[in-house]
């Protein structure tokens, strides 16, 4: 009798172990279906403290991952899986330059979470189309571009070449005609609409050693419709750099990089920019410069000199003072 009750009572706990489990079951199926426009994106541990490595300033997943295409009234929830605090703030950040430059971004007003600290969440609705770029106001390098689009958009979410067919190997490279030179681009957001600002990212590499190039001198150039339409010269910094530009034309595009001293030397690559599907203008200012830049040859002299020449002098003023001659 005493076995017959036992037996029971297991039953009766199986069958409620097996009841509860069913109804978390569809609680679960019925959560995903709810939840089934919901886009997560993490926050990767180490973010705040990225001890980035300057001589690689490739776009960074501080946000993971950092471009999303979502529709009209799906939502966003951002998961903070890093030690530190962070922030979702609307506008365009200091980018990965900010480790150098210390440029603290500058929020639009669109949307800003506030903090949220290390295991917790937050969640944002976006409710009208268009192409929202966001960072973290205490970490500027975190940056993260949201896509909302509408029933009519016909851009798409991946980066394309000139003929409009998709990029599959992403950054591009091209070697200068001389093959003494190697050049590697990308870009972001990675498919390129009218009025909003596209950073664009290089690195240079000399060939056959295969070392970056420090202090490199060169020409951003771009054209549409075999029309130039921005120039502007700089210098690698650890073999590395990066130009942002604001499209206001559609159409096939070609990203020129020349050498500063010669012209003759360069690679191009050809990507394609689309009408923004969103009315959306864009604030952002193009910059462009013509000034002469001085050779890295010449820089080294100068810095010799400097090391060199100074101390000299001084030595010289100081035993003729000695003398009493001065």
């Amino acid at each position: 009798m005493i076995l017959l009750k036992a037996s029971c009572i297991l039953l009766l706990l199986v069958s409620i172990f097996w009841f509860y489990d069913f109804i978390e079951s569809s609680n679960s199926i019925y959560a995903q279906e709810r939840n089934s426009n919901e886009t997560v994106i993490a926050i990767p541990k180490g973010s705040a403290n990225p001890e980035v490595d300057i001589t690689n300033l490739a776009p960074k997943q501080w946000y993971s991952p950092k471009e999303v295409t979502i529709n009209v009234n799906d939502t966003i929830k951002w998961t903070n899986n890093d030690t530190e605090p962070h922030t979702v703030t609307s506008g365009i950040g200091g980018g990965i330059n900010s480790l150098l430059s210390n440029s603290k971004g500058q929020p639009d007003g669109t949307f800003d979470s506030g903090l949220f600290g290390p295991d917790k969440t937050t969640t944002i609705k976006f409710n009208q189309s268009g192409t929202y770029h966001y960072f973290c106001t205490i970490h500027p390098w975190m940056e993260g571009i949201v896509h909302v689009q509408g029933n009519n958009t016909n851009v798409p979410s991946y980066p394309v070449d000139e003929f409009q067919n998709k990029i599959d190997d992403f950054p591009l490279y091209n070697f200068t005609d001389d093959g003494k030179v190697e050049i590697g681009l990308t870009w972001t957001p990675s498919s390129i609409t009218t009025n909003v600002p596209i950073n664009f990212i290089m690195d240079f590499f000399e060939y056959p050693q295969n070392t970056r190039m420090h202090l490199w001198p060169y020409n951003f150039v771009i054209l549409q419709n075999n029309t130039e339409v921005f120039r502007t010269s700089d210098i690698s910094q650890v073999g590395s750099s990066s130009k942002t530009f604001a499209f206001s034309s559609t159409g096939p595009t070609i990203i020129k990089v020349e050498s500063a001293d010669n012209k003759s030397s360069f690679v191009q690559f050809g990507t394609y920019v689309y009408e923004n599907p969103y009315n959306v203008t864009s604030e952002f200012q193009n910059v462009s410069n013509s000034f002469v830049l001085l050779s890295p040859l010449t820089l080294v002299y100068i810095v010799y000199a400097i090391i060199i020449v100074l101390p000299i002098s001084l030595v010289v003023i100081i035993i003729l003072y000695r003398k009493k001659k001065i």
